[in-house]
């Protein structure tokens, strides 16, 4: 049986069992842009399953922007994992417990891409930013590589050192609504075509309210931050650390 199917609606269904789980991806290749997409987990708490939504390249030392939904067994709930590779380097999560239970309904997801930061919004509110610009000082950021839209559900249990529970098998989660103003590369890969909706991404800028709501939800719902877990990760504190959480 299909493990991944349109729905008479038009959503799009992923499902797992224990020997497979299931994905999708775009025929198109993306170069900065908004992409949206409404989203609903597993209707009971899925431990150790990995329901994701983002963009990724193809390559071996690849690029991706992620968002992503663990069953965490230590909190016992579903959370929110954000993260940034850049050249097959990740180790820039940002972890986030919901406000609300993301598998009764469908709730909007986006991620804003374009050459100067990356930002992350749940139902209309910044969540997080990843700038490229530190004054003068370019920081490492994923503009070398096209990537395309990837959705997945799978086992995470090399995340959470927990085995998922088959009992409760199938896993299942939900998507539809999705849309992309995005840019793309021309058909000779030598330069970016952006239709008209898409050209004022690429200088958006969050206002101030819109920053205090972003600081008002980490420091609310932000479990985890790599930019406090130098000791573990980094002998010294990433420099983008001190513009991605700065308002003004």
């Amino acid at each position: 049986m299909g493990r991944a199917k349109i729905l008479a609606d038009g959503t799009f269904e992923l499902g797992m069992d224990q020997v497979t789980g299931s994905g999708a991806e775009t025929f198109a290749d993306y170069f900065f842009g908004k992409f949206h997409m409404q989203i609903k987990l597993n209707p009971t708490f899925a431990k150790s399953i990995v329901t994701a939504f983002y963009l990724s390249s193809k390559t071996e030392q690849h690029n991706e922007i992620d968002v992503e939904f663990l069953g965490d067994p230590g909190r016992n709930q579903y959370i929110l994992s954000t993260n940034v590779f850049i050249n097959g380097t990740g180790l820039r999560e940002q972890q986030f417990a919901f406000w609300f239970d993301p598998s009764a309904d469908f709730h909007n997801y986006t991620v804003i891409w374009s050459p100067k930061q990356i930002i992350w919004f749940i139902d209309g509110t910044p969540i997080r930013v990843f700038k490229k610009q530190n004054g003068t000082v370019t920081l490492p950021y994923p503009d070398n590589q096209s990537m395309k839209i990837q959705l997945s559900l799978w086992d995470g249990t090399a995340w959470t050192r927990q085995p998922v529970d088959w009992s409760q098998a199938p896993f299942k989660a939900w998507y539809r609504n999705y849309t992309a103003k995005a840019c793309t590369l021309t058909g000779d890969a030598t330069a970016i075509s952006c239709p008209v909706n898409a050209t004022s991404l690429l200088s958006k800028e969050l206002r101030i309210d819109a920053q205090t709501k972003m600081a008002d939800v980490q420091s609310k719902y932000m479990f985890y931050n790599y930019c406090d877990d130098q000791m573990k990760i980094f002998e010294n504190t990433p420099l983008e650390c001190a513009i991605n959480s700065k308002i003004g």
